[in-house]
C-alpha cells in the first residue's frame, strides 16, 4: 500500500512538475521578442518591382510577402549610394553625423547602431553581406556576433553572382543562432554589371533587361530563404524589413549608374511585415533615418540611442517632414537636396578633391550628368524632374533654400579613417567607383 502511494504521489508531482514547465515554458515563447531579417537588395529601383506596380514578373517572393505587411510608397535614401545610405540605415543619422561618407571614412565606431542596441537587449545579431564598401573596416560589423563578407572572395564583381552564396550561408546560420535573432543580409547582384541568367533571358539583352534579370535572380533566393524560416517555424515571429540602399539610373537625365540626387537613384522600396505590422499601404514619407526608431519600437525597446531625427513610420499619427539627402560623390560635388511637399530642390556645388587622401584617390570615373548648378522641381506635376523651375527670390526657391540652410548648418562629423589596399581599390574599380 505504501508502494502503491508513493507511486502515485510521485505521478502527481510529475504531472504538476510538467504542467508547471509548460507553463513556464509557454510564457517565455509568449514573452520572447519577433525576430527581425533585414533584407537590402542592392541598386534596386523602386519602380522595378511588382509591389510597386512593374509589370515584369522580376520579384513574385517579394511581392507575396510585401502584401502581408505595410508597404511605404513615398520611401527615400539619405545618399543615393552604398556606404552612407546603409551607415544610415544602421545608426539612424544623416550621413554627415555618423561619417560614412566616402572611401576612406569609415562609420563613427563610437555610435551605437541598429545592430548593438539589438545584442543589449537580447538579440543573437548575425550579417552576411556581399559588398565591398560594407566590411568590418568600415564599422558596420559593431554589434554583430558573426559577421560574413566571404562572398566577396568568390571572384571579379562583373563576371560573379554571388546571392545563391549569399542564402546558403544565411540559411545555414539559422541552425545555429538563438531566438530573438537579428539578421542582415546584403544581397548586391543587380549592381552594375549587370549579368545574364538563362532563366529570364527573355527579358531581353539590353542593360535595363539584364538589370531586371539580376532582381529576379535575387528574388528567387530571397524566397528560398523565406521558405528556409518556414520550415524552421520562424517565419510567424519574424519581422521582416525590406529595402534597397539606393536605385539606379538608366538614362533619364543624361547619364548611367547612381551617381545624382535624381528619384530614380533616390526613391526606394520599402515594406515591413511581420506581427505587430498592419498590411496596407502607407504614403508617409520614409527616410533612412526613420528605420532605426520604427524598429525599435516595433519592437518594444525604449532605450532610443539620443538625437534621433527619425520617426516611427508605424505610427498612424506620424507626419510628413521635409526629407533632406546628402551625398559627396562623385567627387568634386557637394549634393545636397530637400523634399518638402510637392517641391524638391537639389544644390550642387563644387567640392575640392585635394582633401581626399592620395591612397583613396584612384582615378575618378568619368561623370556625365552631375552639374554644378541649382534645382527645383514640382514633383507632383513633373515626377519625371524634366522642368527646372529654380526661381531667387520666388515661392518654392527660397523657402527651400532657407530650410536646407538650416539643415546644414550642423555639420559636425566624426570617423574614423580607412586607408584603402590596394585589392579594395581594385574591387572599387570593378565596380565603376574609380578608373
Amino acid at each position: 500500500m505504501t508502494t502503491r502511494k508513493t507511486v502515485k504521489l510521485a505521478f502527481v508531482l510529475l504531472i504538476i512538475g510538467v504542467g508547471v514547465l509548460v507553463h513556464f515554458s509557454t510564457k517565455e515563447r509568449k514573452e520572447t521578442r519577433p525576430n527581425v531579417l533585414l533584407i537590402c537588395m542592392d541598386t534596386l529601383r523602386r519602380d522595378h518591382v511588382g509591389f510597386m506596380g512593374y509589370d515584369r514578373p522580376v520579384s513574385p517572393n517579394l511581392d507575396a510577402l510585401a502584401a502581408e505587411g505595410a508597404v511605404f510608397t513615398n520611401a527615400y535614401s539619405q545618399s543615393g549610394w552604398t556606404m552612407p545610405s546603409m551607415g544610415t540605415i544602421f545608426t539612424g543619422l544623416y550621413p554627415h553625423a555618423h561619417g560614412a561618407t566616402d572611401f576612406h571614412r569609415a562609420m563613427n565606431r563610437r555610435l551605437p547602431t541598429l545592430a548593438s542596441v539589438l545584442r543589449d537587449n537580447g538579440y543573437d545579431a548575425r550579417a552576411f553581406v556581399s559588398h565591398v564598401l560594407l566590411t568590418a573596416e568600415y564599422g558596420f560589423n559593431k554589434g554583430f556576433v558573426e559577421y560574413d563578407y566571404s562572398v566577396l572572395r568568390i571572384g571579379h564583381p562583373h563576371n560573379t553572382s554571388t546571392a545563391t552564396r549569399l542564402t546558403e550561408l544565411a540559411i545555414a546560420d539559422l541552425d545555429k543562432l538563438q531566438e530573438p535573432f537579428f539578421m542582415w543580409v546584403h544581397y548586391f547582384d543587380p549592381h552594375f554589371e549587370y549579368l545574364s541568367h538563362e532563366e529570364w533571358a527573355s527579358f531581353g539583352d539590353e542593360d535595363v533587361d539584364r538589370y531586371d534579370q539580376e532582381i529576379a535572380h535575387t528574388d528567387r533566393e530571397i524566397g528560398k530563404l523565406f521558405a528556409a524560416l518556414e520550415a524552421r517555424g520562424m517565419r510567424n515571429n519574424t519581422i521582416v524589413v525590406f529595402t534597397s540602399d539606393h536605385g539606379e539610373e538608366f538614362r533619364e537625365h543624361g547619364g548611367d549608374f547612381h551617381y545624382t540626387s535624381y528619384q530614380e537613384v533616390m526613391q526606394v522600396p520599402l515594406f515591413i511585415a511581420g506581427p505587430g505590422v498592419e498590411r496596407g499601404e502607407r504614403t508617409v514619407m520614409a527616410e533612412q533615418i526613420d528605420f532605426l526608431p520604427t524598429i525599435l519600437t516595433l519592437l518594444g525597446i525604449s532605450e532610443m540611442p539620443e538625437g534621433l531625427p527619425g520617426k516611427d513610420i508605424l505610427d498612424p499619427a506620424a507626419e510628413d517632414r521635409p526629407v533632406f539627402m546628402e551625398r559627396d560623390r562623385p567627387p568634386g560635388h557637394h549634393q545636397r537636396a530637400i523634399i518638402d511637399g510637392d517641391f524638391k530642390l537639389i544644390a550642387v556645388a563644387l567640392s575640392d578633391t585635394n582633401l581626399i587622401p592620395w591612397a583613396s584617390r584612384g582615378t575618378f570615373a568619368e561623370v556625365l550628368n552631375v552639374h554644378n548648378d541649382t534645382y527645383v522641381f514640382d514633383i507632383a506635376t513633373d515626377p519625371g524632374e524634366t522642368e527646372n523651375i529654380y526661381a531667387p527670390g520666388t515661392e518654392p526657391t527660397d523657402e527651400l533654400l532657407a530650410k536646407l540652410a538650416a539643415f546644414m548648418e550642423d555639420r559636425g562629423t566624426e570617423s574614423d579613417a580607412v586607408e584603402m589596399d590596394e585589392a579594395t581599390r581594385e574591387k572599387l574599380r570593378a565596380l565603376g567607383y574609380v578608373q
